[in-house]
């Protein structure tokens, strides 16, 4: 394969050689170039768009089997991360974790996963039939949002279970927080189990000094990032890097072939193959000119009365080694007001959307899209609520009880493995008639978004006195078909 300059993009190159061919299709999709569209959506997306949605058409190359410009592509995108071989995904990072779970595990073997894990975790850990080993993460119990593992924890897993075939970890964390890579690394260099990376939240680190280390620099094997999160892809568009020789290179293909789609979205791929070659080019600049702007805010928010924000200086602790600046991990608790009515004040009386809220924060984040302006809407906002806060419904006696749950649960039996769970048949019954009997759901609180209860768990009279507990505080509930936690279902 000859070598290209990162000035290119062949992707890109390829797909306006198609459009100005003005090719005559008798291919797939069916609105052919954006003909005979319903008019609002026509209006809304734009005929461009439509021009540009092709499939794997002659020249265009094969997402499962890539020789020509895909290949060309994916090679520029690990040369830029510094990657072996690199990977374009088009069902968002969920489909390259599930894709790492495949390819570290058989049915049975272990894996090593943080109990604050996402749901394409505990997805993939259903397809692939792996035997989940739970690494508590540390909590923020100030804030009510959970940091990362250390090494001590997972050293102490790996003392019990050495056999694992792998550590699947979370960095950095939603809200930026990154944990001890080095010192993760030096445990497992000892039992020769690779680390591999959900760094779904963390392409940009690779492109300016200012942010945490990589993932691959810092010796994982592998690692998923999400490139629409906070760079130049469109949603749902990511990417898979895998370096050195952890992980068995042609298994991780055939399962990236199993999960992703036959049908890939050529507007997604060339995002990504553009979004790669800015970072290159213009990447430094961009990410230099974000951070300052992040900077900005967050030591302007730390001057409102009732506001926190998270800062780098709160980093050096336990599972909280580094932080990603540009996310503003906004605490406003002290306003007497939850984070859920500050994200609705804000986007219905100020027009401005958060990325997040829990009963403690508001999740902000900064990327190369944000401008001064909107930092400036931002800031009035935020000002004007602390000056009004006592003109809304406050909350005080919700977040002193929530406060009171934050202590790290215990992390209940596994009776079962999730998959056999899983395919079970299961049957719903009232929480309280729960006791002795297993999950067939994965029941979360916010805070701290940590599960309580994973499918296969059982259900001990403590687990359940902790539902009922978190339920009558008004926690948020994710996960479990009845968000209220009057029911649960269960084997």
């Amino acid at each position: 394969m000859r070598k290209e300059s990162q000035t290119r993009a062949p992707l890109l190159e390829a797909l306006t050689d198609y459009l100005e061919d003005g090719v005559v299709r008798f291919h797939m999709p069916g609105h052919k170039g954006g003909r005979n569209l319903d008019p609002q959506v026509a209006r809304l997306v734009g005929e461009q768009a439509f021009a540009l949605d092709i499939t794997g058409v002659e020249g265009m190359d094969d997402l499962h089997q890539p020789q020509g410009v895909l290949a060309r592509a994916q090679e520029l995108l690990a040369e830029a991360f510094g990657a072996d071989y690199s990977y374009f995904l088009i069902n968002g990072t969920s489909c390259g974790i599930q894709a790492l779970l495949l390819t570290l595990c058989n049915p049975g073997d272990k894996i090593i996963v943080p109990r604050n894990m996402h749901k394409s975790m505990i997805a993939g850990v259903i397809f692939s039939g792996a035997h989940p080993l739970f690494v508590a993460p540390e909590v923020d119990a100030s804030r009510g949002i959970a940091l990362g593992v250390t090494p001590g924890r997972i050293q102490q897993v790996l003392d019990q279970h050495p056999d694992a075939r792998g550590v699947l970890l979370i960095n950095p964390t939603y809200y930026g927080t990154s944990s001890d890579l080095e010192g993760i690394g030096a445990v497992l260099a000892a039992y020769n189990v690779p680390l591999v990376l959900d760094e779904a939240h963390g392409p940009h680190f690779y492109f300016h000094p200012g942010f945490p280390r990589p993932g691959l620099a810092a010796g994982a094997a592998a690692v998923a990032q999400g490139m629409h999160k906070l760079l130049g892809g469109l949603t749902q568009s990511s990417v898979l890097h895998l370096k050195g020789e952890g992980l068995e290179r042609e298994r991780l293909e055939a399962s990236l072939r199993l999960l992703q789609s036959t049908s890939a979205s050529y507007l997604l791929l060339a995002s990504l193959d553009g979004a790669r070659r800015q970072m290159v080019l213009h990447g430094r600049q961009l990410l230099e000119e974000t951070l300052a702007r992040a900077r900005w805010a967050r030591e302007e928010i730390n001057k409102i009365p009732g506001l926190s924000c998270l800062g780098k200086e709160e980093a050096g602790r336990p599972g909280f080694d580094d932080l990603d600046e540009t996310k503003l991990t906004v605490t406003v608790k002290d306003l007497g007001l939850t984070g859920q009515q500050v994200e609705l004040i804000l986007r219905y009386q100020y027009n401005i959307q958060v990325e997040l809220s829990d009963l403690f924060n508001i999740l902000l984040m900064v990327t190369i899209g944000t401008t001064d302006r909107d930092i400036e809407k931002l800031l009035f906002a935020l000002r004007d609520i602390s000056n009004r806060r006592r003109e809304f419904a406050g909350r005080g006696e919700l977040l002193r009880r929530a406060e009171g749950l934050l202590e790290e649960p215990l992390i209940p039996e596994l009776v079962l493995l999730p998959r056999e769970a899983f395919f079970r048949p299961s049957r719903v019954v009232a929480l309280e008639a729960a006791a002795g009997k297993i999950s067939a759901e994965v029941v979360t609180a916010y805070p701290p978004g940590i599960p309580i209860v994973c499918p296969g768990e059982g259900l001990t009279p403590e687990i359940i006195d902790y539902l009922i507990l978190i339920r009558e505080a008004g926690l948020r509930i994710s996960g479990p078909r009845d968000a209220s936690l009057q029911t649960i279902r269960v084997l």
